[in-house]
């Protein structure tokens, strides 16, 4: 008959787990960092001209769609409740 192992020393091996625990939560956070820097920025960002209207931005950038579905879509993803834009505002584009 075997005689079974007895732990020997119960706070080595508490640190011993701790340890692990972190080098493995550590790595899993190096590997998702790295996953997302590789990706492509989500949005191009324009900056706000003097003259520019959101119509204007729409017939620029909108390729081949409807401008007005456009200018919905620009001011859902910036936030913008109203159609007013100012000078120097910085907008993403969808």
């Amino acid at each position: 008959m075997r005689r079974r192992y007895h732990l020997k020393n119960k706070k080595r091996f508490a640190a011993l787990l701790m340890l692990l625990t972190l080098v493995i939560m550590f790595s899993g956070l190096v590997v998702n960092a790295g996953a997302a820097a590789q990706g492509e920025p989500p949005h191009k960002t324009i900056l706000v001209e003097a003259g520019d209207t959101l119509w204007d931005i729409a017939s620029r950038y909108a390729e081949n769609s409807d401008p007005r579905a456009y200018i919905f879509e620009l001011k859902q993803l910036n936030g913008i409740a109203t159609d007013n834009i100012f000078i120097g505002q910085q907008l993403m584009l969808p």
